[in-house]
Protein backbone atom coordinates (compact mmCIF):
# COMPACT_ATOMS: atom_id res chain seq x y z
CA UNK A 1 0.00 0.00 0.00
CA UNK A 2 1.81 3.47 -0.97
CA UNK A 3 2.02 5.88 1.79
CA UNK A 4 0.01 8.81 1.93
CA UNK A 5 0.73 11.85 0.04
CA UNK A 6 0.76 13.59 3.29
CA UNK A 7 3.96 11.80 4.71
CA UNK A 8 6.72 13.91 3.06
CA UNK A 9 8.62 12.66 6.43
CA UNK A 10 8.02 12.13 10.32
CA UNK A 11 7.73 14.82 12.69
CA UNK A 12 8.71 15.01 15.92
CA UNK A 13 5.51 14.58 17.51
CA UNK A 14 4.29 11.82 15.43
CA UNK A 15 7.46 10.01 15.99
CA UNK A 16 6.66 10.07 19.40
CA UNK A 17 3.15 8.66 18.51
CA UNK A 18 4.83 6.12 17.13
CA UNK A 19 7.05 5.20 20.16
CA UNK A 20 4.18 5.23 22.30
CA UNK A 21 1.77 3.14 20.02
CA UNK A 22 2.36 1.67 16.35
CA UNK A 23 -1.43 1.92 16.19
CA UNK A 24 -1.87 5.63 17.05
CA UNK A 25 0.46 6.78 14.49
CA UNK A 26 -1.81 4.63 11.82
CA UNK A 27 -4.47 6.19 13.02
CA UNK A 28 -2.59 9.95 12.57
CA UNK A 29 -2.34 9.43 9.12
CA UNK A 30 -4.78 6.59 7.82
CA UNK A 31 -7.79 7.73 9.99
CA UNK A 32 -7.25 10.68 11.48
CA UNK A 33 -11.32 11.81 11.67
CA UNK A 34 -11.44 9.33 13.96
CA UNK A 35 -9.69 10.25 16.67
CA UNK A 36 -11.06 12.52 19.00
CA UNK A 37 -10.53 16.01 19.12
CA UNK A 38 -8.01 17.61 21.31
CA UNK A 39 -9.64 18.16 24.98
CA UNK A 40 -9.55 21.76 26.57
CA UNK A 41 -7.61 20.34 29.04
CA UNK A 42 -4.90 19.11 26.64
CA UNK A 43 -4.91 22.10 24.39
CA UNK A 44 -4.30 24.49 28.06
CA UNK A 45 -1.23 22.08 28.30
CA UNK A 46 0.15 23.39 24.24
CA UNK A 47 -1.75 26.99 24.70
CA UNK A 48 0.90 27.08 27.90
CA UNK A 49 3.99 25.70 25.83
CA UNK A 50 3.64 28.22 23.34
CA UNK A 51 3.72 30.95 25.94
CA UNK A 52 6.93 29.24 27.96
CA UNK A 53 8.43 28.94 24.50
CA UNK A 54 7.68 32.27 23.30
CA UNK A 55 9.39 34.13 26.93
CA UNK A 56 13.01 31.53 25.95
CA UNK A 57 13.10 32.92 22.88
CA UNK A 58 13.59 36.11 24.38
CA UNK A 59 16.85 35.29 25.70
CA UNK A 60 18.43 34.63 22.62
CA UNK A 61 18.42 38.51 21.11
CA UNK A 62 18.52 38.62 17.45
CA UNK A 63 17.10 35.35 16.64
CA UNK A 64 15.27 34.70 13.38
CA UNK A 65 11.97 32.96 13.43
CA UNK A 66 10.84 30.36 10.80
CA UNK A 67 6.98 31.02 11.37
CA UNK A 68 4.99 30.07 8.51
CA UNK A 69 2.07 27.37 8.14
CA UNK A 70 2.93 24.36 9.74
CA UNK A 71 1.90 22.29 7.03
CA UNK A 72 4.16 24.41 4.41
CA UNK A 73 7.34 22.04 4.94
CA UNK A 74 8.68 22.84 1.39
CA UNK A 75 8.28 26.59 2.27
CA UNK A 76 10.14 25.86 6.00
CA UNK A 77 12.94 24.23 4.88
CA UNK A 78 13.65 26.78 2.17
CA UNK A 79 13.66 29.66 4.71
CA UNK A 80 16.12 27.73 7.05
CA UNK A 81 18.09 27.20 4.54
CA UNK A 82 18.53 30.63 4.36
CA UNK A 83 18.52 32.05 7.95
CA UNK A 84 21.24 29.55 9.20
CA UNK A 85 23.63 31.19 6.50
CA UNK A 86 23.36 34.33 8.83
CA UNK A 87 24.74 32.82 11.75
CA UNK A 88 21.91 34.13 13.93
CA UNK A 89 19.54 32.03 16.43
CA UNK A 90 17.19 30.18 14.47
CA UNK A 91 13.56 29.75 15.56
CA UNK A 92 11.72 26.53 15.00
CA UNK A 93 14.29 26.20 12.10
CA UNK A 94 13.11 23.14 9.94
CA UNK A 95 15.09 20.54 8.58
CA UNK A 96 14.40 16.74 6.96
CA UNK A 97 16.75 14.19 6.77
CA UNK A 98 16.10 9.98 6.59
CA UNK A 99 12.17 9.99 7.26
CA UNK A 100 12.55 12.56 9.52
CA UNK A 101 11.26 16.24 9.83
CA UNK A 102 11.93 18.51 12.66
CA UNK A 103 11.90 22.06 13.81
CA UNK A 104 14.19 23.15 16.61
CA UNK A 105 12.79 25.32 19.71
CA UNK A 106 16.30 27.31 19.39
CA UNK A 107 19.39 26.32 16.86
CA UNK A 108 22.43 28.52 18.43
CA UNK A 109 25.31 29.31 16.26
CA UNK A 110 28.66 28.65 18.15
CA UNK A 111 31.40 29.57 16.23
CA UNK A 112 32.21 29.69 12.57
CA UNK A 113 30.17 26.69 12.27
CA UNK A 114 28.40 24.74 14.91
CA UNK A 115 25.23 24.47 17.00
CA UNK A 116 23.77 24.58 19.89
CA UNK A 117 20.40 22.37 20.02
CA UNK A 118 18.73 24.33 22.39
CA UNK A 119 14.61 22.84 23.40
CA UNK A 120 12.16 24.18 25.49
CA UNK A 121 9.62 22.62 27.35
CA UNK A 122 6.78 23.99 30.16
CA UNK A 123 7.82 20.58 32.17
CA UNK A 124 9.75 21.06 35.54
CA UNK A 125 11.76 17.99 34.69
CA UNK A 126 13.86 16.50 31.93
CA UNK A 127 12.15 13.00 30.85
CA UNK A 128 13.05 10.17 28.85
CA UNK A 129 10.45 11.36 25.96
CA UNK A 130 12.28 14.79 25.91
CA UNK A 131 15.48 12.82 25.26
CA UNK A 132 13.84 10.98 22.96
CA UNK A 133 12.60 13.78 21.14
CA UNK A 134 16.14 15.36 21.05
CA UNK A 135 17.51 12.15 19.58
CA UNK A 136 15.15 12.64 16.59
CA UNK A 137 16.19 16.04 15.97
CA UNK A 138 19.83 15.87 15.85
CA UNK A 139 19.75 12.51 14.18
CA UNK A 140 17.73 15.02 11.49
CA UNK A 141 20.00 18.22 11.63
CA UNK A 142 23.00 15.96 11.67
CA UNK A 143 21.94 14.62 8.92
CA UNK A 144 20.84 17.58 6.78
CA UNK A 145 24.72 19.00 7.47
CA UNK A 146 24.34 20.50 11.12
CA UNK A 147 27.40 20.24 13.25
CA UNK A 148 25.57 20.26 16.75
CA UNK A 149 27.58 20.90 19.35
CA UNK A 150 25.24 20.04 21.75
CA UNK A 151 22.00 19.45 23.19
CA UNK A 152 19.84 20.91 25.98
CA UNK A 153 16.26 20.86 27.96
CA UNK A 154 15.30 24.08 28.78
CA UNK A 155 12.69 23.67 31.12
CA UNK A 156 10.77 25.38 34.06
CA UNK A 157 12.77 25.72 37.42
CA UNK A 158 10.15 25.80 40.26
CA UNK A 159 12.45 26.95 42.88
CA UNK A 160 12.14 30.46 41.09
CA UNK A 161 9.66 33.25 42.83
CA UNK A 162 8.77 35.70 40.90
CA UNK A 163 9.78 39.46 42.22
CA UNK A 164 8.74 42.14 40.04
CA UNK A 165 8.93 41.69 35.80
CA UNK A 166 9.79 37.65 34.93
CA UNK A 167 13.23 36.95 34.66
CA UNK A 168 13.73 33.97 32.28
CA UNK A 169 17.36 33.25 33.00
CA UNK A 170 16.23 32.37 36.66
CA UNK A 171 12.79 30.68 35.65
CA UNK A 172 14.69 28.42 33.11
CA UNK A 173 16.78 25.57 34.41
CA UNK A 174 19.11 24.13 31.18
CA UNK A 175 20.43 20.60 31.51
CA UNK A 176 22.94 19.68 28.62
CA UNK A 177 21.53 15.91 27.23
CA UNK A 178 24.14 15.44 24.83
CA UNK A 179 25.52 11.93 26.11
CA UNK A 180 21.81 10.70 26.13
CA UNK A 181 20.49 11.63 23.36
CA UNK A 182 23.32 9.82 20.79
CA UNK A 183 23.02 6.30 23.10
CA UNK A 184 19.63 6.35 21.33
CA UNK A 185 20.58 8.04 18.16
CA UNK A 186 21.46 4.82 16.39
CA UNK A 187 18.16 3.37 17.07
CA UNK A 188 16.42 6.80 15.09
CA UNK A 189 17.09 5.33 11.58
CA UNK A 190 15.43 1.59 11.85
CA UNK A 191 12.60 3.21 13.89
CA UNK A 192 11.83 5.68 11.46
CA UNK A 193 12.25 3.03 8.79
CA UNK A 194 9.76 0.79 11.06
CA UNK A 195 7.14 3.40 11.54
CA UNK A 196 6.88 4.41 7.87
CA UNK A 197 6.09 0.41 7.19
CA UNK A 198 3.14 0.73 9.68
CA UNK A 199 1.93 3.90 8.21
CA UNK A 200 1.59 2.23 4.83
CA UNK A 201 -0.20 -0.97 6.42
CA UNK A 202 -3.34 -2.00 4.90
CA UNK A 203 -4.93 -1.96 8.30
CA UNK A 204 -3.84 -0.66 11.92
CA UNK A 205 -1.45 -3.14 14.01
CA UNK A 206 -2.90 -4.53 16.64
CA UNK A 207 -1.61 -3.37 19.46
CA UNK A 208 -3.28 -4.00 23.16
CA UNK A 209 -4.16 -1.41 25.40
CA UNK A 210 -1.76 -1.26 27.91
CA UNK A 211 0.78 1.06 30.23
CA UNK A 212 1.81 3.13 27.34
CA UNK A 213 -2.51 4.21 26.80
CA UNK A 214 -1.48 7.06 29.69
CA UNK A 215 2.60 7.11 29.63
CA UNK A 216 4.34 9.39 28.81
CA UNK A 217 1.27 11.17 27.48
CA UNK A 218 -2.39 10.59 27.10
CA UNK A 219 -3.22 8.97 24.03
CA UNK A 220 -6.13 10.49 22.44
CA UNK A 221 -7.42 6.98 21.67
CA UNK A 222 -8.05 6.14 24.89
CA UNK A 223 -12.34 5.87 24.34
CA UNK A 224 -11.93 4.17 21.04
CA UNK A 225 -9.42 1.32 22.36
CA UNK A 226 -10.97 0.93 25.81
CA UNK A 227 -14.25 0.74 24.59
CA UNK A 228 -14.27 -3.20 25.40
CA UNK A 229 -13.79 -2.68 28.63
CA UNK A 230 -17.87 -3.11 31.01
CA UNK A 231 -17.67 -0.35 33.73
CA UNK A 232 -16.85 -2.28 36.52
CA UNK A 233 -13.74 -3.76 34.51
CA UNK A 234 -10.98 -4.77 36.63
CA UNK A 235 -8.54 -1.73 35.78
CA UNK A 236 -10.97 0.48 37.91
CA UNK A 237 -9.93 -1.22 41.06
CA UNK A 238 -8.12 0.88 43.25
CA UNK A 239 -4.56 0.80 42.86
CA UNK A 240 -4.25 -2.41 40.54
CA UNK A 241 -1.43 -1.94 38.69
CA UNK A 242 0.57 -4.74 37.04
CA UNK A 243 -1.98 -6.67 38.35
CA UNK A 244 -4.75 -5.31 36.28
CA UNK A 245 -2.73 -5.88 33.28
CA UNK A 246 -1.86 -9.44 33.60
CA UNK A 247 -6.27 -10.34 34.71
CA UNK A 248 -6.69 -8.22 31.26
CA UNK A 249 -4.42 -10.52 29.73
CA UNK A 250 -6.04 -13.63 31.23
CA UNK A 251 -8.94 -12.43 29.43
CA UNK A 252 -11.07 -11.44 32.35
CA UNK A 253 -12.58 -8.03 32.39
CA UNK A 254 -15.25 -7.83 34.77
CA UNK A 255 -14.24 -7.42 38.50
CA UNK A 256 -16.63 -9.78 40.08
CA UNK A 257 -14.73 -12.43 37.74
CA UNK A 258 -11.43 -12.07 39.59
CA UNK A 259 -10.64 -15.54 40.72
CA UNK A 260 -10.94 -15.97 44.33
CA UNK A 261 -7.12 -17.01 44.87
CA UNK A 262 -5.84 -14.25 42.91
CA UNK A 263 -3.54 -11.96 44.78
CA UNK A 264 -4.85 -9.26 45.85
CA UNK A 265 -4.87 -6.87 49.00
CA UNK A 266 -7.88 -6.43 51.32
CA UNK A 267 -9.07 -3.20 50.49
CA UNK A 268 -8.94 -4.86 46.85
CA UNK A 269 -10.93 -7.81 47.66
CA UNK A 270 -13.50 -5.70 49.45
CA UNK A 271 -13.85 -3.56 45.81
CA UNK A 272 -14.24 -7.40 44.09
CA UNK A 273 -16.38 -8.35 46.59
CA UNK A 274 -18.79 -5.33 46.26
CA UNK A 275 -18.75 -5.64 42.42
CA UNK A 276 -19.46 -9.37 43.07
CA UNK A 277 -22.69 -8.71 44.99
CA UNK A 278 -23.62 -4.84 43.80
CA UNK A 279 -24.25 -3.74 47.24
CA UNK A 280 -22.22 -1.06 49.32
CA UNK A 281 -19.71 -2.27 52.06
CA UNK A 282 -20.20 -0.62 55.61
CA UNK A 283 -17.87 -0.65 58.06
CA UNK A 284 -20.19 0.84 60.94
CA UNK A 285 -17.69 1.01 63.73
CA UNK A 286 -14.89 2.73 61.43
CA UNK A 287 -17.49 5.15 60.27
CA UNK A 288 -18.88 5.72 64.17
CA UNK A 289 -14.87 6.28 65.06
CA UNK A 290 -14.56 9.16 62.56
CA UNK A 291 -17.92 10.67 63.24
CA UNK A 292 -16.10 11.02 67.12
CA UNK A 293 -13.55 13.33 65.87
CA UNK A 294 -16.15 15.51 64.63
CA UNK A 295 -16.58 18.72 66.78
CA UNK A 296 -19.10 21.20 65.99
CA UNK A 297 -19.26 24.00 64.70
CA UNK A 298 -18.05 22.41 61.53
CA UNK A 299 -16.04 24.65 58.63
CA UNK A 300 -17.10 22.38 55.06
CA UNK A 301 -14.21 24.47 53.28
CA UNK A 302 -13.19 23.84 49.48
CA UNK A 303 -10.22 25.75 47.49
CA UNK A 304 -10.18 26.63 43.70
CA UNK A 305 -6.99 27.19 42.31
CA UNK A 306 -4.71 27.65 39.47
CA UNK A 307 -0.92 27.26 38.29
CA UNK A 308 0.56 28.84 35.32
CA UNK A 309 4.35 27.62 34.62
CA UNK A 310 4.75 31.66 34.61
CA UNK A 311 4.13 33.19 37.63
CA UNK A 312 1.71 35.75 36.98
CA UNK A 313 2.05 37.60 40.48
CA UNK A 314 5.08 38.55 42.86
CA UNK A 315 6.32 36.30 45.67
CA UNK A 316 4.45 32.78 43.87
CA UNK A 317 6.29 29.81 42.53
CA UNK A 318 5.54 28.68 38.74
CA UNK A 319 2.66 26.17 39.00
CA UNK A 320 2.20 26.92 42.31
CA UNK A 321 -1.43 26.64 43.24
CA UNK A 322 -3.07 30.33 43.52
CA UNK A 323 -6.17 30.34 45.29
CA UNK A 324 -8.86 32.74 43.59
CA UNK A 325 -11.98 31.23 45.40
CA UNK A 326 -13.05 29.13 48.01
CA UNK A 327 -16.41 27.80 49.50
CA UNK A 328 -16.99 27.90 53.36
CA UNK A 329 -20.30 26.17 54.51
CA UNK A 330 -20.78 26.52 58.48
CA UNK A 331 -22.99 24.34 60.77
CA UNK A 332 -22.93 25.68 64.10
CA UNK A 333 -24.70 22.58 65.85
CA UNK A 334 -26.44 19.12 64.38
CA UNK A 335 -29.60 19.48 62.94
CA UNK A 336 -28.97 23.12 61.91
CA UNK A 337 -29.03 24.80 58.83
CA UNK A 338 -25.88 25.48 57.13
CA UNK A 339 -24.49 29.03 56.11
CA UNK A 340 -23.09 29.52 53.28
CA UNK A 341 -19.75 31.83 52.45
CA UNK A 342 -17.85 32.08 49.14
CA UNK A 343 -15.06 34.34 47.99
CA UNK A 344 -14.47 34.44 44.42
CA UNK A 345 -11.55 36.81 43.34
CA UNK A 346 -12.45 39.69 40.45
CA UNK A 347 -10.09 41.76 38.69
CA UNK A 348 -6.55 41.03 37.47
CA UNK A 349 -4.80 41.37 40.81
CA UNK A 350 -3.24 38.79 42.80
CA UNK A 351 -6.16 37.39 44.92
CA UNK A 352 -4.42 35.66 47.77
CA UNK A 353 -4.37 38.93 50.03
CA UNK A 354 -8.10 39.27 49.82
CA UNK A 355 -8.76 35.37 49.93
CA UNK A 356 -6.63 35.50 53.05
CA UNK A 357 -7.80 38.26 54.80
CA UNK A 358 -11.89 36.95 53.60
CA UNK A 359 -11.17 33.48 55.00
CA UNK A 360 -9.38 34.29 57.98
CA UNK A 361 -12.29 36.67 58.88
CA UNK A 362 -14.87 34.02 58.42
CA UNK A 363 -13.51 30.78 60.15
CA UNK A 364 -13.93 31.00 64.16
CA UNK A 365 -11.27 29.28 66.21
CA UNK A 366 -13.30 26.28 67.47
CA UNK A 367 -14.64 23.47 65.31
CA UNK A 368 -13.71 20.99 63.13
CA UNK A 369 -12.59 22.40 59.40
CA UNK A 370 -13.75 19.29 57.02
CA UNK A 371 -12.05 19.14 53.83
CA UNK A 372 -12.17 16.65 51.05
CA UNK A 373 -8.80 14.89 50.14
CA UNK A 374 -7.80 17.85 53.18
CA UNK A 375 -3.65 17.10 52.00
CA UNK A 376 -4.89 19.85 49.10
CA UNK A 377 -6.29 22.76 51.33
CA UNK A 378 -3.69 21.85 53.72
CA UNK A 379 -0.70 22.49 50.49
CA UNK A 380 -2.69 25.83 50.00
CA UNK A 381 -2.87 27.03 53.34
CA UNK A 382 0.59 26.46 54.06
CA UNK A 383 2.09 28.20 50.98
CA UNK A 384 -0.31 31.07 51.52
CA UNK A 385 1.27 31.58 55.19
CA UNK A 386 4.82 31.38 53.70
CA UNK A 387 3.85 34.35 51.53
CA UNK A 388 2.17 36.08 54.43
CA UNK A 389 2.96 36.59 57.25
CA UNK A 390 0.12 37.66 58.52
CA UNK A 391 -1.53 34.08 58.14
CA UNK A 392 0.71 32.22 59.80
CA UNK A 393 -1.38 31.78 62.91
CA UNK A 394 -4.60 30.94 61.32
CA UNK A 395 -2.87 28.44 59.35
CA UNK A 396 -1.78 26.66 62.94
CA UNK A 397 -5.46 26.76 63.96
CA UNK A 398 -6.87 25.50 60.66
CA UNK A 399 -4.23 22.55 60.37
CA UNK A 400 -4.86 21.63 63.82
CA UNK A 401 -8.47 20.76 63.15
CA UNK A 402 -8.69 20.17 59.98
CA UNK A 403 -10.48 16.60 59.09
CA UNK A 404 -10.40 14.26 55.74
CA UNK A 405 -13.71 14.01 54.83
CA UNK A 406 -12.48 11.57 52.16
CA UNK A 407 -11.19 9.44 54.71
CA UNK A 408 -13.62 6.88 55.37
CA UNK A 409 -14.00 6.08 51.57
CA UNK A 410 -10.45 6.00 51.55
CA UNK A 411 -10.09 2.83 53.88
CA UNK A 412 -13.12 1.74 52.62
CA UNK A 413 -15.37 2.20 55.78
CA UNK A 414 -17.87 2.70 53.08
CA UNK A 415 -17.26 1.57 49.25
CA UNK A 416 -20.30 1.12 46.66
CA UNK A 417 -19.43 -0.87 43.17
CA UNK A 418 -20.60 2.26 41.77
CA UNK A 419 -17.57 4.03 42.73
CA UNK A 420 -15.65 1.78 40.26
CA UNK A 421 -11.96 2.04 43.07
CA UNK A 422 -12.40 6.16 43.10
CA UNK A 423 -12.56 7.76 46.81
CA UNK A 424 -13.35 11.19 44.94
CA UNK A 425 -15.92 12.94 46.32
CA UNK A 426 -17.53 12.92 42.79
CA UNK A 427 -18.08 9.47 42.91
CA UNK A 428 -18.71 8.96 46.29
CA UNK A 429 -21.84 11.68 46.15
CA UNK A 430 -23.80 10.01 43.79
CA UNK A 431 -23.22 6.83 45.20
CA UNK A 432 -23.74 7.70 48.81
CA UNK A 433 -26.65 10.66 48.99
CA UNK A 434 -28.26 10.12 45.75
CA UNK A 435 -26.51 13.82 44.16
CA UNK A 436 -24.29 14.61 41.64
CA UNK A 437 -22.63 17.04 39.27
CA UNK A 438 -24.24 16.57 36.18
CA UNK A 439 -26.12 19.73 34.77
CA UNK A 440 -23.16 21.74 35.66
CA UNK A 441 -21.89 24.07 33.40
CA UNK A 442 -18.72 23.65 35.06
CA UNK A 443 -18.30 19.86 36.66
CA UNK A 444 -14.47 19.52 38.29
CA UNK A 445 -11.55 21.64 38.98
CA UNK A 446 -9.51 21.62 35.82
CA UNK A 447 -12.17 23.21 33.76
CA UNK A 448 -13.11 25.74 36.67
CA UNK A 449 -9.29 26.75 36.80
CA UNK A 450 -9.32 27.39 32.65
CA UNK A 451 -12.61 28.85 32.54
CA UNK A 452 -12.02 31.37 35.80
CA UNK A 453 -8.29 32.35 33.84
CA UNK A 454 -9.76 33.35 30.48
CA UNK A 455 -12.81 35.13 31.85
CA UNK A 456 -10.29 36.67 33.92
CA UNK A 457 -7.57 37.69 31.47
CA UNK A 458 -8.81 36.96 28.38
CA UNK A 459 -11.06 39.43 26.29
CA UNK A 460 -14.45 37.80 27.17
CA UNK A 461 -17.57 40.02 26.82
CA UNK A 462 -18.72 41.45 30.60
CA UNK A 463 -22.27 38.69 29.83
CA UNK A 464 -20.74 36.15 29.09
CA UNK A 465 -17.83 36.90 32.50
CA UNK A 466 -20.72 37.44 34.73
CA UNK A 467 -22.33 34.36 33.81
CA UNK A 468 -19.30 32.29 33.86
CA UNK A 469 -18.33 33.46 37.17
CA UNK A 470 -21.99 32.48 37.94
CA UNK A 471 -21.23 28.51 37.32
CA UNK A 472 -18.11 29.04 39.27
CA UNK A 473 -19.57 29.78 42.72
CA UNK A 474 -22.74 27.40 41.53
CA UNK A 475 -20.03 24.88 41.02
CA UNK A 476 -17.83 25.36 44.17
CA UNK A 477 -21.01 25.90 46.77
CA UNK A 478 -21.87 22.22 45.37
CA UNK A 479 -18.02 20.63 46.77
CA UNK A 480 -18.72 22.15 50.25
CA UNK A 481 -22.87 21.09 50.52
CA UNK A 482 -22.34 17.53 48.91
CA UNK A 483 -19.76 17.21 51.94
CA UNK A 484 -22.97 17.79 54.26
CA UNK A 485 -24.87 15.38 52.06
CA UNK A 486 -21.83 13.13 52.46
CA UNK A 487 -21.69 13.59 55.74
CA UNK A 488 -25.53 13.49 56.99
CA UNK A 489 -25.63 9.95 54.72
CA UNK A 490 -22.86 8.33 56.62
CA UNK A 491 -24.33 9.17 60.68
CA UNK A 492 -27.78 7.69 59.16
CA UNK A 493 -25.78 4.50 58.40
CA UNK A 494 -25.08 4.09 62.24
CA UNK A 495 -27.70 5.67 63.72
Amino acid sequence: MPLPDTVPSLSKSRYLDGLKCEKLLWYQYNAKEEIPPVDAATQAIFDQGHEVGALARSLFPGGIEIGGDYRDYEGALRKTAEAVKLRRPVFEGAFSHGGGFARADVLVPVGRSRWDLIEVKSSTEVKDVHVEDIALQKFVYAGAGLDIRRCELMYIDTSYVRRGDVDPLKLFARTDVTADADAILPEVAPRLARMMDVIGLRKFPPVPIGPQCHAPYDCPMVDICWDFLPARNVLRIARIGAKGWELLGRGILEAANIPGDFRLSGLQKIQVDAARTGKPRVDRAAIREFLSELEYPLWFLDFETFGTAIPLFDESNPYENIPFQFSLHVVRKEGAKPEHHGFLAEGKEDPRPALVDSLSGLIGERGSVIAYHSSFEKSVIKKLSEHFPRFRKFRESLEARMIDLEEPFRSLAWYHPDQEGSSSIKAVLPALAGKSYEGLAIAEGGTASREFLRVTYGEVPAAEREMTRRQLEEYCALDTSGMISVLDALRSLVR
